[in-house]
């Protein structure tokens, strides 16, 4: 830019300048103008070419998110039983303890009160850790979703011109894009393939070492 505006200087006070030749104010014009077209073409070059993928249909389409959150609910379900078996036998023990209340002595029915609440808040804890661990799961296999799409993507667009691929869902920034910008089923049918051709392989592994 320094240089353009220092070329353009010299070309304007040549024009004032009776000095100055006609061959020498012509190279001066000569050289701005080469500037100038340079500044234009710049920002052409630069133009980035870009895409978009639908996160919602994405996530859910994709077979081995799918399989993860199959896996995140029976994980879940599994968890509920149990701490409904707990919770269930608390209640009968309080029940038990409230039909006995009138035979027992102080001592014995202290007791038995102490150990109720020892066992509701044993309950408690196991309900916050069970809580705390179904997050951090849940956590992981949106990393690991996360991170098999963007790796696919990486090899998607290693033949193909586009130097962004950007995201957009029910809830995204992304407010409108051209439909010819959304590589979404090319995106997902690739996924699935590649998912299902590990599926596949483990499969024959599993066969070959037993």
């Amino acid at each position: 830019m320094r240089i353009l505006r220092a070329t353009l200087a010299i070309a304007v006070m040549g024009m004032f300048m009776g000095s100055c030749s006609q061959a020498s104010n012509t190279k001066e014009v000569t050289s701005a103008s080469e500037a100038t077209t340079d500044a234009t073409e710049e920002p052409a070059k630069k133009m980035m070419i870009i895409a978009m993928v639908h996160a919602d249909t994405i996530m859910g389409n994709y077979e081995y998110a799918q399989f993860l959150r199959d896996e995140l609910t029976t994980l879940t379900l599994k968890y509920e039983s149990i701490l409904r078996q707990k919770e269930t036998k608390l209640r009968g023990d309080a029940e038990k303890l409230q039909r006995d209340a009138a035979s027992l002595s102080q001592f014995e029915g202290q007791n038995r009160q102490r150990k109720l609440y020892d066992d509701q808040e044993k309950l408690q804890i196991k309900q916050e850790e069970y809580t705390r661990k179904l997050m951090e799961i849940e956590q992981g296999y949106n990393r690991n979703i996360h991170d098999a799409i963007n790796e696919y993507l990486g090899r998607y667009c290693a033949d193909k011109p586009y130097e962004m691929v950007l995201s957009n869902s029910d809830l995204g920034i992304i407010r409108w894009a051209d439909k010819s910008l959304d590589i979404t089923n090319d995106v997902l049918e690739g996924l699935n393939a590649e998912y299902e051709q590990k599926q596949l392989d483990e499969v024959v592994i599993d066969s070959e070492t037993k």
